[in-house]
């Protein structure tokens, strides 16, 4: 869903939402995707989501062997890959001008690298599935996989993460963009630099509807389209964090335009 348009009018004075700025009017981002980007927020989800079950559905066999595999499979090696990408976007942005005068953006900015740098490694074991390293004796007693990571010993480290980023991606990437859609005001705020656009919306739509096969799969025990749907709500919770991340560069980049205009 690309973004909707103020259809108040701001007047001439009215700047970009800037969490600085107490007072207004302010103008919704240009610089959010639109119809004209649909090849990559909402293309990239829905291919991504037609062929794992497309590929489940032709040979189960396939998806085990290519998709599924840990370590290096298409969901695990592409989790990492995509919480990397992740991870450097949001330490450039830590460079930037705009972010470092700001802060409470500097500090959004270093919980997302460090966020997506704790994602990259425990999605590899920090670094076993790429060395092959054995797990010290007295670290695969307390891990349930025998892994030299976090998130299987304590939930602290693990389901608690999660729950708190699916929490965020449910308000975030479809309660406030579907809201905004219908009440516009919601994107002319000093905090509208936080809240996602509306083309942020199909891939938190595919988070959530992998996590409802997932929870029927465990409830219900029903087949499923695809193997371990947990691993791919996983894909695309992270992506959403990639898709948000580079959505906010834009903004700060439209920002620093502004200010220098």
């Amino acid at each position: 869903m690309p973004p909707a348009n103020i259809t108040s009018k701001p007047g001439v004075d009215a700047r970009l939402p800037d969490p600085d700025r107490r007072t207004g009017p302010f103008k919704p981002f240009a610089s959010d995707p639109g119809r004209d980007e649909v090849w990559w927020w909402l293309a990239i989800p829905a291919f991504v989501a037609v062929g794992l079950v497309a590929i489940y559905t032709v040979s189960e066999d396939f998806y085990a062997k290519w998709i599924h595999p840990e370590g290096y499979g298409f969901l695990e090696l592409g989790q990492f890959i995509i919480a990397a990408t992740g991870m450097i976007i949001a330490l450039r942005l830590l460079f930037r001008p705009y972010v470092r005068a700001r802060r409470l953006v500097f500090g959004f900015c270093c919980l997302a690298a460090l966020s997506c740098f704790y994602i990259a490694g425990e999605e590899h074991s920090w670094g076993q599935h790429f060395f092959h390293w054995q797990t010290p004796e007295y670290w695969a007693q307390i891990n349930r996989q025998q892994e030299t990571n976090l998130h299987n010993t304590l939930h602290l480290f693990g389901k608690k993460p999660r729950v708190v980023l699916e929490l965020g991606i449910l308000t975030g990437g479809l309660t406030l963009p579907l809201l905004a859609h219908y009440y516009p005001v919601i994107r002319a705020n000093r905090w509208s630099l936080f809240i996602p656009p509306g083309a942020i919306l199909p891939i938190a739509l595919g988070a959530a509807l992998f996590k409802g096969v997932d929870a029927m799969k465990k409830t219900l025990h029903i087949p499923v389209p695809v193997q371990r749907p947990s691993e791919v709500t996983e894909f695309y919770l992270y992506l959403f964090l990639l898709f948000y991340l580079i959505m906010f560069t834009r903004r700060i980049n439209e920002l620093e335009r502004e200010g220098t205009a």
